[in-house]
């Protein structure tokens, strides 16, 4: 094992905790989502940053870097510059939310509350914030500023 797919795996981890701490309902499942997203695959039956490429692992960790973990990027192979696939809109929604949970106004911070009033919101099933369209999105932002402004 090369000691960059190495030092990727071991700041996939660091990301993962940080997401844990700072980002509202985040859970190892939704690590695994991310990681899945990028390719990984069932090892052992668990789904696993071990099975990464470079490139893969590279697009993980850009991947927290949208979601807010503040990194240092040292080295950025050409192949991982992609577009990040969290847009501003889904940021501001997560980071209304949790305000909103801070501010004791949301009894349920976590993720399948938020999904669950973006739910409500569209009047259809919401999986996941990036099922939104960016009207969706635009929309819930203006709701969840309107109840952190009551």
């Amino acid at each position: 094992m090369s000691d960059l797919i190495k030092h990727y795996r071991q700041l996939v981890g660091i990301a993962n905790s940080w997401a844990g701490k700072h980002l509202p309902g985040w859970d190892d499942d939704m690590h695994r989502q991310l990681l899945s997203r990028h390719g990984a695959t069932g090892q052992n039956g668990r789904v696993s940053a071990s099975t990464l490429n470079v490139p893969q692992l590279a697009a993980v960790l850009d991947d927290y870097a949208a979601r807010g973990w503040p990194r240092r990027k040292t080295y950025q192979p050409a192949a991982a510059a992609k577009p990040n696939k969290v847009t501003p809109q889904i940021g501001m929604i997560v980071k209304l939310w949790g305000k909103l949970g801070q501010a004791g106004k949301v009894n349920n911070a976590g993720r399948p509350a938020l999904l669950a009033f973006c739910a409500r919101q569209t009047a259809h099933n919401v999986p996941d914030l990036d099922s939104l369209t960016p009207e969706e999105r635009q929309a819930i932002i203006e709701a969840l500023k309107a109840w952190m402004a009551r």
